[in-house]
């Protein structure tokens, strides 16, 4: 009795599963590369970005959702599939603390998107040589960060340049802040490569070697005593600059930059915003800087960036 029970339940448990639809796992072009542009003629922005995207190879977006598309589920199910380029991204890992994020931006005005074009075309460009990697430039008005301020931020896949309407009113001064930020976020990838590695880690060690029983990096400003901060001339304000960082970390203020990659970033937007004269003047009192501003400015030439 018990055999022919179990032989009727496989049967039923067999009959279901026969009747089940199978998955459907194939997805329309799956592999679609989102970011190769096409272009739209009876779109002016549109027509204006492929454009440059034609000339550079970076393609240009006023909305960070930049497609669509029409797939089916494992379960058979249709669903529309929005591409939407990622703005979170922490370069090399945070220590500790908050990542870098992008709290919130507001789109542009399509109108200021030729400003914006011609600025990318003469200031940034003719810096950008073939060894630098930009993946796609997100244009928008307003953009709020927690620790890369209103100008630029380095997204996953996509540089986010902000305030466009603003370039034709800027200030001299204010314009190479500008540039310098959107600078650091195009060129921070390539300078933070194996290659320049050794350099980096005598950069690292700058400030590493004053400090005793803690990390340099992520230090607490109640450590910047003569307990733990060591090797400095005698007399020397024990202070973030005078270990070799430009100031605090740019989301905790009461501790030093909190990842070596943060310092790398600060030092590259200081270098882009100020000649070499203006730097070297502007941080004369503080040795540690200028010696760590040495090892970038090895790099930056080697990279195409004078």
């Amino acid at each position: 009795m018990k055999n022919i029970l179990f032989v009727t339940a496989a049967c039923f448990l067999f009959t279901l599963l026969s009747c089940r639809k199978e998955p459907f796992t194939k997805f329309p072009d799956y592999d679609k590369n989102w970011l190769a542009m096409e272009d739209n003629p009876n779109d002016a922005t549109i027509h204006a970005n492929f454009q440059f995207y034609k000339e550079t190879g970076i393609p240009v977006f006023v909305n960070d959702t930049i497609g669509s598309q029409q797939r089916v589920n494992v379960f058979g199910k249709a669903y529309t599939y929005y591409e939407v380029l990622s703005l979170s991204y922490s370069l090399g890992g945070i220590q500790s603390g908050p990542p870098p994020v992008v709290q919130s931006f507001t789109y542009c005005n399509k109108a200021d998107v030729p400003t914006a074009l011609t600025f990318l075309r003469t200031e940034i460009m003719p810096l950008i040589t073939g060894k630098i990697h930009v993946p796609s430039i997100l244009l928008v008005e307003n953009m709020n960060t927690n620790a890369f301020g209103t100008y630029a931020y380095k997204g996953f896949n996509t540089i986010v340049v902000a305030q466009i309407s603003k370039i034709p009113t800027m200030s001299a001064a204010t314009k190479a802040n500008y540039k310098a930020a959107i600078l650091r976020s195009m060129l921070t990838n390539t300078v933070l490569d194996n290659k320049y590695a050794s350099t980096l880690d005598k950069f690292y060690t700058v400030s590493k070697k004053f400090v005793t029983g803690r990390d340099a990096y992520g230090l607490s400003t109640y450590f910047l005593t003569s307990n733990y901060i060591v090797g400095l001339p005698a007399g020397t304000p024990l202070t973030f600059q005078a270990i070799g960082f430009l100031g605090p970390d740019t989301i905790i203020t009461s501790l030093s930059p909190n990842s070596t990659w943060l310092d790398v970033s600060m030092y590259i937007e200081a270098a882009m915003a100020n000649t070499d004269d203006q730097f070297k003047q502007k941080y004369a009192a503080y040795p540690n800087i200028l010696l760590k501003y040495g090892y970038i400015r090895q790099i930056l030439p080697d990279m195409g960036i004078k």
